[in-house]
Parts: C-alpha cells; sequence; structure tokens
C-alpha cells in the first residue's frame, strides 16, 4: 500500500482525538461521514460514549484502508485500534491495560459498540495479532505514528524542514526502546521490521529527491538502529505466528500473564482460505457501504474517501545503507543530540511524546454549496465500477441456483405433462373397450 496514504488516513483519524485518544464531539458531528457506523440503540444510529464515537470511526477507517485484504493494512489497522483500546482500558483498570490481550480489549470494551457493519470478524488475514498483548501493539503504534509525522512533515515543508530531525529522533528512540523489550520474540520483531520497512523506504526516496544535499539529510533523516549501531531486519521466516513462544511471554511488560488465545494459536502465515459464506458477507458489507456512501454523498455534498492507491510491493531483502557510515557523516548545525534510549515504557516522559499539529499537514477539503456538480463525474464513475461488479457477483453466486430450479420446475411440468398424457391415453382404451363389449 501507499505509504502516504496509510498515514493520511490514519493521521486524519486521530485528530478528531486528544493525546489521551477522548474524541472531539464537536468536529466529530460536523463530519457526517461518521454517523451511519455508529451503534444501533433504541432503533437508531446514535453515538453517546467516547467508545461510541472510536468505534465509528475505526469503522470508516478499516473501510479506508481495506484492512480485510490480503496485505499489511489489517496490521496497520490493528495497532491504531490496540492504540485507541489501550487508552480506554488504562482508563478503566491501569495495571489490566499491561496483561490483556488486544482480543480481550476488545471484547470487554468495544465489541458491543459496533454499528451494523462487523469489521472485527473480517480480518482474516491479520487474526493471529489477535492474540498480542495490548501494551505491545499500543507501542508499535506510537513508533507508525512518529514515521507518519515525519513524513507528513517532509511532504508539507520539505527537506529543510526544521522539524525533521526531531521527528526523527522521536522514531530513533521508540525504535531502540521497543527492540529491547521485544527481541526475543519474532512474532513482535516481524511487526516491527515492518514499520522499519515504512521508515527506511521513506528515507531512501528522500535522499534520492534531494542528492544536492544528500549528505546533509544523512545527518538529519538517520536510519533506524539498535542501540548498539546494528541496522537491520530481525525477524527471522516465520512458519507460525504465536505470541505464546517463551521469548514473546518473557516480553510482556511488568509480568504480564500469558495472553489467553480466542482462537487456536499459531495460525499459519499468509495461508488462510476464506470460506465462500464469508467472501460474500464482505461483498455484501462493501456493497452497502457502498450505496451508503454515494447516497450520503449526493444528499448532504460532501466527498467521498479518496480512492486507495494500488499496493505497493515490499521487497524480500530491501537494501540498508550501512549504518557506521551515517554515524560518522556528522553535521553540527543541523544534528540535534538523541535523547537517551529509554530502558523501559514506563519511564518515557510526556515531553517524548510530541503531538504533530495534524490541521497543519493535512489539507482539510473545503465545502461547497454545489458540490454534486464538482464531484458527479466520480459518483457515476464509481456507480459504473459498482454496478457492473454487483452484477456479475450476483450471477456467479445467484445464477446456478436460479438454472437449477428452473431445470427442476421444468422437469416437473414434464412429469405432469406426461402423467396426464398417460391418464388421458387410458381413458380413451377404457372407453373404446367398454364400447366393444357393450356391442
Amino acid at each position: 500500500m501507499n505509504h502516504h496514504y496509510l498515514c493520511d488516513a490514519i493521521l486524519k483519524s486521530d485528530a478528531f482525538m486528544n493525546e489521551k485518544n477522548i474524541v472531539d464531539v464537536t468536529k466529530f458531528n460536523k463530519d457526517r461521514r461518521y454517523d451511519q457506523y455508529c451503534h444501533v440503540k433504541n432503533g437508531a444510529k446514535k453515538c453517546e460514549t467516547n467508545e461510541d464515537y472510536i468505534s465509528a470511526i475505526t469503522t470508516y477507517l478499516f473501510l479506508e484502508l481495506g484492512a480485510h485484504k490480503n496485505n499489511d493494512n489489517g496490521k496497520y489497522f490493528l495497532m491504531w485500534l490496540g492504540d485507541k483500546l489501550f487508552s480506554i482500558v488504562k482508563e478503566k483498570d491501569e495495571k489490566k491495560a499491561n496483561s490483556i490481550t488486544l482480543n480481550d480489549a476488545y471484547d470487554q470494551y468495544l465489541k458491543n459498540r459496533v454499528g451494523n457493519f462487523d469489521y472485527w470478524k473480517l480480518l482474516f488475514y491479520s487474526n493471529w495479532m489477535k492474540n498480542a498483548n495490548l501494551r505491545h501493539i499500543h507501542e508499535l503504534y506510537r513508533l507508525l505514528k512518529y514515521i507518519c509525522n515525519t513524513i507528513a512533515d517532509y511532504r508539507a515543508n520539505g527537506a529543510r524542514s526544521k522539524k525533521l530531525p526531531q521527528n526523527s529522533t522521536y522514531c530513533i528512540n521508540q525504535y531502540r526502546s521497543l527492540y529491547k523489550s521485544i527481541s526475543g520474540c519474532d512474532s513482535y520483531l516481524h511487526l516491527l521490521d515492518k514499520l522499519k520497512y515504512i521508515y527506511e523506504n521513506f528515507r531512501t526516496n528522500a535522499l534520492n529527491e534531494n542528492r544536492k544535499i544528500k549528505n546533509n539529510l544523512k545527518n538529519r533523516l538517520k536510519n533506524l538502529t539498535t542501540t548498539g549501531g546494528q541496522n537491520s531486519y530481525f525477524a527471522k521466516k516465520i512458519e507460525e505466528f504465536d505470541f505464546n513462544a517463551s521469548g514473546c511471554v518473557k516480553s510482556n511488560p511488568q509480568g504480564a500473564q500469558q495472553p489467553q488465545s480466542p482462537s487456536k494459536q499459531g495460525e499459519k502465515k499468509e495461508n488462510l482460505e476464506i470460506p465462500l459464506s464469508q467472501s460474500l458477507s464482505v461483498l455484501q458489507l462493501l456493497s452497502q457501504s457502498l450505496s451508503q456512501s454515494l447516497s450520503q454523498l449526493l444528499s448532504q455534498s460532501l466527498p467521498l474517501p479518496p480512492s486507495q492507491p494500488s499496493q505497493q510491493s515490499e521487497p524480500t531483502n530491501p537494501s540498508i545503507e550501512d549504518s557506521s557510515e551515517n554515524n560518522e557523516q556528522t553535521d553540527e548545525a543541523h544534528d540535534p543530540p538523541i535523547n537517551s534510549i529509554l530502558t523501559s515504557y514506563d519511564q518515557e516522559t510526556e515531553t517524548d511524546n510530541p503531538e504533530i499539529d495534524v490541521k497543519e499537514i493535512i489539507s482539510e477539503i473545503g465545502y461547497s454549496g454545489n458540490m454534486f456538480n464538482e464531484y458527479k463525474t466520480i459518483v457515476f464513475s464509481v456507480i459504473a465500477i459498482a454496478v457492473p461488479i454487483i452484477l456479475a457477483v450476483m450471477y456467479k453466486y445467484l445464477a446456478p441456483e436460479l438454472r437449477k430450479r428452473f431445470k427442476r420446475k421444468q422437469n416437473m411440468k414434464k412429469v405432469i405433462n406426461l402423467c396426464d398424457e398417460k391418464k388421458a391415453q387410458k381413458e380413451v382404451t377404457n372407453a373404446f373397450i367398454e364400447k366393444n363389449q357393450s356391442e
């Protein structure tokens, strides 16, 4: 997936909340895209609690990222959701926040707040992540958000942005803190490597776009390395994802209990077969969502979410520049000192968790009184694409059944007609015999 699109989506979603993940109700109500995903109460869709608002935004983000597909979007979506659940659990029971799994947190605090669209059952390819420790998922999302803030700042202000070195430093500190906590667990390292790839891919592209100041930019955007300076991807080839492995259990923060699996642990990597009924349910839910979005656009004159770019394939062994070379090339004018690495999550201070003003980074969508005329080409294009797809699905799954029923009906008619013919023939024969006997 295009990482710029991913970051835009999660930063826009986070823009509705403060640093404690409390939703700004006024801002939420002004944006009419989320109302249709609110919790149903007394026959009406209405968001009342903070959990309700988070659930509605979560459903919208799920659809915008296409998190049900066989790619990494589901993993990033669950990191985002895990961060919100961690705040909810921490407010209710701070001790539980360090030991509970992602799945248990969802079941206890958000499951009953979901609207008609049950996205939780559609995460086929990321289902294994539900067994992860919620605290670790929260910390992984913090790194993802630091990376996205760095990307957003670069896109908005360019390579000479004053915030670029600072944002890069936050990424490095969080990466090192995470690696120190989860280095014994390949399942967590797999997720950490995914985030490192996003950062390194962005960094490489930025250096290529600014060749004139490449050496300077190398020091402003440093590689993500361990405390010992190791610049590598650490997860081995994983046949099974298992958060109950010895290295994973030891890495649970503050002596967390062994995660309880809601389903069979160690699901095979990228080897899930989706039943036909579940595939149909996905198509039906997405078709319903598309129809609702179109009708909402026409009635309220609001733009649809941007179409998702094509998925970006990730190389098997992406090249990483030698970190020692970058450490030697320093620029005193632009290279701020990196904060001391945190020995554990709980030692982190509020100053290490800056909030980048998303309003300055993401351009807001302007309102127009004649919005339909501006977007009617997009609307008709979406309809033109959606109708053949829906008809094709109906033809594939409904037509065979209808043909079978029609065949059975025809066969029944033939049997009935044949019986009628035999009955008529028998009556004629009997009449003829009776006539001969009477003569």
